[in-house]
């Protein structure tokens, strides 16, 4: 027979850890304050107390999983990435696809990741903030390679069974990516005003480096 839990147990776990559910709700709370207080306020003018008061939670909540507010800042980085990995990685999980559709697709999906309002203005908040703090511009380009790993392990994969020829492919993952984002246009000007846009935008891209890569012809 299951244990059941008094009341007065109840009580005491309350006033001491919060249970694990608890505590990944309270981690929810005080990520979302810190996101929306970073982007509102930039990054000198937010401080984790005033991230506390916001979400409602105890300084030591967040600072017995943070020890600093870089740190809380590279999770938030992380957190808004981290979708478009998994995008990334669900676009090029597609067995026998053909190899230009697979990047029509991604260069699209990767243009979409990039120029998501909370995550565009992340990127800026960077940039404007890294003369100030290195640290943070740093911390952004190792996301960066965290993002672009699944692209890097298809390029590779396509190059060793010679379908398209790719034999530097980390360098090939940025360069693709940095076609992908555009630059600094985005950051300056309105991004593409629709699907089909985005389309012509990925095509033209992809009909750019599909040139570069494609595989030698035996014999060759």
């Amino acid at each position: 027979m299951p244990s059941r839990t008094s009341p007065e147990e109840t009580q005491r776990r309350s006033r001491g850890r919060p249970s694990p559910e608890q505590a990944a709700a309270l981690r929810e709370s005080f990520l979302a304050a810190a996101l929306k207080s970073f982007l509102e306020n930039g990054y000198a003018a937010t401080s984790i107390e005033a991230i506390a008061r916001d979400a409602g939670v105890a300084k030591i909540t967040i600072y017995r999983q943070f020890e600093n507010k870089e740190a809380l800042f590279r999770e938030v980085v992380h957190r808004a990435v981290s979708n478009a990995r998994e995008t990334m990685q669900a676009t090029l999980v597609r067995h026998g696809a053909d190899e230009k559709q697979v990047l029509l697709d991604l260069v699209e999906r990767m243009y979409l990741g990039a120029t998501e309002p909370k995550t565009l203005a992340l990127l800026r908040l960077v940039i404007a903030e890294a003369v100030r703090f290195p640290e943070l511009a740093k911390s952004l380009y190792a996301e960066n390679s965290y993002v672009l790993a699944p692209v890097v392990d298809y390029l590779a994969e396509a190059h060793r069974t010679g379908k398209l020829h790719v034999p530097a492919p980390e360098l090939a993952a940025v360069q693709l990516s940095t076609l992908a984002f555009g630059g600094v246009r985005f950051f300056i000007s309105k991004p593409l005003a629709g699907p089909e846009e985005r389309r012509a935008w990925a095509q033209g891209i992809v009909d750019l480096v599909m040139r570069g890569w494609a595989p030698t012809p035996p014999g060759d």
